[in-house]
């Protein structure tokens, strides 16, 4: 793990021209607390293996490159995860457990990784998202970028929902953050 992290990292840090402005953020206080979280959880319910953490530090690793709004942001970062896993000789059906966690681990439309530690990966990012300044740093990038109140909702509320109601995949869990969720539905009523 510690030679993908230090990927990872290096990846966040040359700084590419077309990545968004909060990326250093992202990286350093998304990223690695969706770690953090993955394996905490991954400790709590005894799954072995690196598949949960590694999807964890590659989930979003486009942001390195392009902003998370781009429409190509999801397919780049399979693409990079897989390069970065093959480089690094994950098997093939490790790949293909992480590449499925990353493509769902936003759980649109009702689609959620198949696996048990893509599951984990999934409550580890809600579980980011919801309980750091995560929003309130997308909610500065978003009006930043112009973005118009009714764009904001459109993009947050949605995404609030599915964080706790969808992503969440352990019960305990989703009340351990319920005031967190609560306290960001807040933040988003007095955009």
């Amino acid at each position: 793990m510690e030679l993908l992290e230090r990927k990872t990292r290096e990846r966040y840090e040359a700084k590419h021209p077309d990545r968004a402005n909060w990326a250093d953020w992202l990286y350093a206080y998304h990223v690695f607390v969706v770690v953090e979280q993955a394996k905490r959880l991954s400790k709590i319910h005894g799954v072995q293996g690196d598949c949960a953490v590694a999807a964890a530090i590659l989930h979003d690793i486009a942001d390195s490159e392009m902003s998370r709004f781009d429409p190509r942001h999801l397919e780049r970062s399979v693409e990079i995860a897989e390069d970065l896993l093959r480089e690094i000789a994950f098997s093939d059906d490790e790949i293909e457990d992480i590449k499925d966690t990353i493509r769902y681990n936003g759980c649109h439309d009702g689609h959620v990784p198949a696996s048990f530690e893509g599951k984990i990966m999934a409550t580890a990012d809600a579980i980011a998202h919801l309980s750091t300044d995560f929003y309130d740093r997308a909610l500065s990038a978003l009006k930043d970028d112009g973005a118009t109140r009714e764009k904001i909702l459109a993009w947050a509320l949605p995404k609030i929902e599915r964080d706790f109601h969808d992503k969440i995949c352990f019960d305990d869990v989703r009340e351990e953050v319920r005031p967190d969720y609560e306290r960001v539905k807040g933040l988003f009523s007095a955009t």
